[in-house]
């Protein structure tokens, strides 16, 4: 396994590698498929192959990057029916932390998420063309939301979850620019979280996994 980052809070190498491989990964600057070769990431990053091989292990765990026997580490890539699968298990799994967040935020988290939720609708309103930086708004006001029930095993597996379908929703709102139903949903389940209602909040993470779900396959 990968070196945890030193007790003095200064990042190793390869957390630092890391960081910025998923990050690549994410954004779409490495693409779904694109072949990792590790010589050419240790030129380009200026790091030393051991701990550019501990990052790329960590991707790995994390189902960012698939090792290929004899031919090296590519991006993971997915077809249709295994988009569909993740986000059947992403809305289980946040269905789940929804409920428990309805009840568990605090004061802190609903400020949290209110303030991920007004800086994606400033940028949607404001400037409808950077769409990388409302997708980076998007996954705050996510990872704000579900954090707020607490559960950290449950949030790193849906964190996992959404960072592997994460690519692909760049992809395809890149493509289309349209983020209206999204929105719409996002601030219904603020809402719902604000009001401590679990039941509603429930309902709507599931539809919005599902509704994302569906744009995404028939943008495909």
């Amino acid at each position: 396994m990968p070196k945890a980052a030193p007790l003095d809070g200064v990042p190793s190498v390869s957390e630092t590698l890391y960081g910025r491989l998923r990050e690549g990964i994410l954004t779409g600057v490495f693409p779904p498929g694109g072949v990792l070769r590790q010589e050419e990431l240790a030129r380009r990053l200026g790091a030393s192959r051991v701990p550019l091989r501990e990052a790329m292990t960590r991707l790995e765990v994390e189902g960012l990057v698939v090792l290929r026997p004899r031919r090296g580490y590519a991006v993971l890539s997915l077809d249709r029916s295994e988009i569909q699968e993740i986000f059947e298990l992403r809305a289980a799994v946040e269905e789940h932390l929804a409920s428990v967040a309805a009840q568990s935020r605090t004061d802190n988290d609903i400020l949290a998420v209110s303030q991920a939720l007004s800086l994606m609708e400033r940028i949607a309103t404001r400037s409808p063309n950077q769409i990388d930086k409302w997708l980076d708004a998007n996954s705050e006001f996510h990872a704000r939301l579900l954090s707020s029930a607490h559960r950290r095993h449950a949030s790193r597996f849906a964190t996992m979850l959404r960072d592997q379908v994460a690519p692909y929703i760049r992809i395809e709102i890149n493509l289309t620019k349209d983020v209206r139903q999204a929105e719409t949903e996002h601030r219904a389940m603020f809402e719902a979280l604000q009001a401590g209602d679990a039941v509603r909040l429930r309902k709507l993470c599931r539809q919005h996994c599902e509704h994302t779900a569906a744009r995404l396959i028939r943008g495909l």
